[in-house]
């Protein structure tokens, strides 16, 4: 295949023959929302708060939280690429409440439990994936695999897709 052309959003350029190296990386496939707040009905929005990392739901069963987060999906016999997700993960209030904490600390650390709340194209499951969501700083968290889950989406966390099958994942991304 040859190289992805596409408009970023980030930087508003057009981004022609890109293979997924450092010089020429892919898009990243961001999810402007979780899943669930494109379900949700207009008097329920009132009760969202969204930002670009943060949604915080108000509900009378008790607030939602969500956090953006960043994925790499490992391209296979080739560690000098990778596919790049921007999905959101749901997280207890306190897990979300320590990452806003720490944000800015360097040196702080850790891992905490989360769900999948967007539907990363070739990852179609029956339920919400559990993942395992590093802090890093100022730094979107990054997803890993959980263990206790086995997954698709784990195993390609851990051993990474094809060249080939990133490419096609990226433009049908691209086409939606």
């Amino acid at each position: 295949m040859s190289g992805i052309d596409f408009d970023c959003r980030a930087c508003a350029a057009t981004h022609l023959g890109t293979d997924g190296t450092r010089d020429r990386p892919w898009p990243v496939l961001s999810f402007a929302v979780p899943d669930l707040v494109l379900r949700l009905a207009p008097h329920e929005l009132r009760d969202a708060e969204i930002t670009d990392d943060l949604c915080w739901i108000e509900r009378p069963e008790g607030a939602e939280q969500y956090v953006r987060v960043s994925m790499h999906v490992p391209i296979r016999d080739d560690p000098e690429r990778r596919m790049e997700y921007s999905p959101w993960v749901s997280l207890a209030e306190e897990d979300v409440l320590d990452i806003l904490d720490h944000l800015g600390d360097e040196a702080y650390r850790t891992v905490y439990p989360g769900r999948l709340a967007s539907a990363l194209p070739g990852y179609e499951t029956a339920g919400p994936v559990s993942v395992l969501v590093h802090s890093r700083g100022d730094l979107r968290p990054l997803i890993g695999p959980d263990p206790t889950n086995e997954s698709p989406l784990g195993r390609d966390l851990l051993g990474g897709i094809t060249r080939e099958e990133a490419e096609l994942r990226i433009r049908a991304f691209l086409l939606r």
